[in-house]
């Protein structure tokens, strides 16, 4: 198959989606399939990627509590045309297909022979666009061969809004890249008791329900740590407020890919305070293929991944005190620690970008076979 995968998010903004993206490219083309990713310029781009097609340029705009990737251009429907015309895609893969505007270009001019699928990420309590914009969306919607969402929580979603079927394949984790095995960063691998927050800055990532939990956490352990990983606009905000912080806080920015998994391993408990619309987190596989015991909201998204008592202590939402208390129970119980970190990277192996990546390939050549197949009788 030749596959086009369009998405506004992706590399060098890091990201679940990019994430997606990128992976399931790299093991659509191991199993020998050809795959272009087409996205947004970013103005932090350094250089240009094999099989990555870029237009238009990248803005951010404030959406369900965190800010959304929009493709800003004049020309975008030429420009995707002539991608289009230059490859005989079989498949053009959207993600997120119903948002503005590189999405809702793409299935515009996808080729009339090719099969056009949408990958759905999203999980809100509401959104107003879709509720204000669906006689519109509804078109786009119709154009969807084929419909994927990566959890239950992303399928309600959108099925209130666009009641289709939809076909659960789930984000993934690559298993050889973290693993247990790994070296702890340089300068923080020691026996100091340390939590790790990996995020964008956005509130819903709910990092200041962490700082506010951190009094009663330093309380019972002494010579506590925190490591957070991420970027985004809040994070001048979070550095101040971090500041009254009773323990050592260390913000890393936003590491490398070589730099993540060993921020994992450096971590004694992987702290999830989101507040809400999250569909999945790509991020709760990572610490759990890493090895280590999470604490996180109990939240939809991440009741369809994480058991509670397991591989995580699940908390109820926005309180910091019981977050604290999870996160105590973690650092003072070894047997239980450790029991968390086993049963996490089992859950992880089931996960693995591989399984994803055949899961869409025997989904997108059933859609190839349906369509033919409805041709052939017309």
């Amino acid at each position: 198959m030749r596959i086009a995968i369009v998405t506004q998010p992706y590399y060098p903004q890091n990201g679940g989606v990019s994430e997606n993206v990128h992976y399931t490219a790299r093991e659509l083309r191991g199993l020998g399939h050809e795959v272009d990713i087409i996205t947004s310029r970013f103005r932090t781009e350094r250089q240009s990627q094999n099989g990555v097609r870029r237009i238009g340029h990248n803005i951010l705009l404030p959406h369900l509590g965190a800010f959304a990737n929009v493709n800003a251009g004049f020309r975008l429907g030429r420009e995707m045309e002539r991608i289009y015309g230059s490859a005989d895609y079989d498949v053009v893969h959207v993600q997120e297909p119903l948002s503005p505007t590189l999405p809702l270009v793409a299935i515009e001019r996808a080729p009339e022979n090719a099969v056009v699928v949408g990958t759905f990420h999203a999980s809100s309590p509401q959104a107003v666009g879709y509720r204000l914009a669906r006689p519109f969306l509804q078109r786009h919607s119709q154009r969807l061969d084929g419909r994927i969402a990566v959890s239950q929580a992303a399928r309600r979603f959108i099925a209130r809004y666009f009641d289709e079927e939809y076909r659960i394949i789930p984000n993934g984790v690559d298993p050889g890249r973290f693993h247990p095995g790994v070296d702890p960063l340089q300068d923080y691998g020691s026996d100091r008791p340390t939590i790790l927050f990996v995020g964008r800055f956005y509130p819903r990532k709910g990092l200041p329900i962490l700082l506010s939990a951190l009094p009663r956490i330093a309380s019972r352990i002494p010579r506590l740590r925190v490591l957070v990983v991420g970027g985004g606009p809040l994070g001048p905000w979070f550095r101040f407020l971090a500041r009254s912080a009773p323990c050592e806080i260390r913000f890393l920015g936003e590491l490398d890919a070589g730099e993540i998994p060993r921020a994992y391993r450096t971590a004694d408990v992987f702290a999830a305070p989101s507040t809400g619309q999250e569909s999945f987190g790509i991020v709760h596989l990572e610490a759990m293929a890493s090895g280590v015991p999470i604490v996180a909201s109990d939240i939809e998204g991440y009741r369809e991944i994480l058991d509670s008592g397991r591989e995580a202590i699940l908390f109820p939402n926005r309180d910091p005190v019981a977050l604290a208390d999870a996160v105590i129970r973690v650092l003072t119980d070894p047997l239980l620690s450790r029991s968390m970190a086993l049963a996490g990277r089992e859950k992880a192996l089931r996960f693995s970008w591989a399984t994803v990546a055949r899961e869409l390939e025997t989904y997108f050549f059933d859609l190839l076979d349906r369509k033919q197949r409805i041709r052939l009788a017309s």
